[in-house]
């Protein structure tokens, strides 16, 4: 899916460039340069649509320890793991973006931006308690991650030269940040002996603040290709919630099951901030499209994201015992989360 993902972004930058019939000299968000030589308006509407292939690295603000043990002949066995950070995978992510160029300086623009990523596996073995033995469990590791940015922008164009045109924004920015990893236990460790263990923890952030970046555009040998670089700095305030949970039960026969549960939750809806750092580098070739009043553009860059929940609270929650030949250890901690998102982008846009 994630490979049939590039292909189609990548066959609507080739449909894109076929259509090209006369180049003209545009920005980065497809609006007219200084150094066009046919008349374009001062004011007027531009859009586009980026699809990014990232990949995301997010961590859920803590971890998570389980290990079962049986010590009792025939069905000696030992197994541990640590896990529960968060999640490590590959996404697609669209930005969609509408503007309105007021005049040859002052501009508005409003982009919408959106990261998810899951994952599901074996969960990682804790090298500090070596696997022994036979056991017959399932346990499954997973993890699901949701970045959302929404923008309200203010630009200022300043022409430094005619192959040099900088952009300076500051605006509003909207985020939720929102990572939460688990590990599932379940079935028959050994002979006699049931797991039904659950262990999980999340760190969320809703919130809003300001935004502040550049978008620098530069002609390369006098061409229609330009070399693109940006970044944007954010700091959004709001309210975090950091919940770390455990729940289950574990039998031993004979003996009347274990049963426990543990929800650490009192760090709900407090005050927190996000910070997030961005950035772009890239190529993009600008063109007109053939018999149609639209200016165009296409852009490969790569990209490079940084979210950071600030707050100093960490949580946690256990179950653990021993209960006939079975003895149980576990712990589910949380706190703050951050994510790291590093990947290519394509991109494609229009002014009218």
């Amino acid at each position: 899916m994630f490979i049939q993902r590039i292909a189609a972004a990548a066959a609507l930058v080739v449909c894109c460039c076929v259509a090209t019939a006369t180049a003209q000299e545009y920005d980065d968000l497809g609006e007219p340069s200084v150094a066009a030589t046919v008349y374009q308006p001062t004011a007027y509407w531009y859009s586009g649509a980026e699809f990014l292939f990232l990949n995301v690295n997010a961590d859920s603000g803590g971890q998570i320890t389980v290990s079962f043990s049986d010590t009792t002949a025939p069905g000696v066995a030992t197994t541990a793991f640590r896990d529960g950070e968060g999640v490590a995978d590959y996404a697609a992510a669209p930005r969609f973006w509408l503007g309105r160029q007021l005049n040859e300086n002052w501009g508005l623009r409003g982009s919408y931006f959106s990261a998810s990523a899951s994952e599901s596996r074996t969960p990682h073995l804790n090298p500090a308690i070596p696997t022994t033995g036979t056991n017959f469990g399932t346990y499954t590791a997973w993890g699901n991650a949701q970045l959302t940015a929404v923008d309200l922008d203010v630009v200022r164009s300043f022409y430094m030269s005619d192959d040099w045109k900088l952009d300076a924004f500051a605006g509003a920015r909207y985020g939720s940040f929102d990572v939460s990893s688990g590990i599932d236990s379940f079935g028959v460790f050994t002979t006699g002996n049931f797991v039904n263990l659950n262990l999980q923890n999340n760190c969320q952030f809703d919130g809003a603040g300001a935004s502040l970046g550049f978008s620098s555009r530069n002609r390369l040998w006098g061409s229609n290709l330009y070399l693109l670089w940006s970044g944007r700095g954010s700091m959004l305030f709001g309210r975090s919630d950091m919940v770390a949970r455990s729940a289950g039960t574990v039998a031993s026969s004979p003996s009347a099951p274990l049963v426990g549960a543990a929800n650490d939750d009192l760090d709900r809806n407090v005050p927190s901030t996000l910070d997030i750092i961005e950035s772009q580098l890239g190529l993009q070739y600008e063109f007109r499209l053939l018999e149609m009043p639209y200016n165009c553009f296409v852009r490969c860059a790569f990209e490079f994201q940084h979210w950071n929940v600030n707050n100093q609270e960490n949580r946690g929650a256990g179950f653990g015992g021993t209960i006939g030949e079975l003895t149980t250890n576990s712990f589910a901690s949380g706190g703050p989360g951050n994510a790291t998102l590093l990947g290519l982008s394509l991109a494609t846009g229009f002014t009218w």
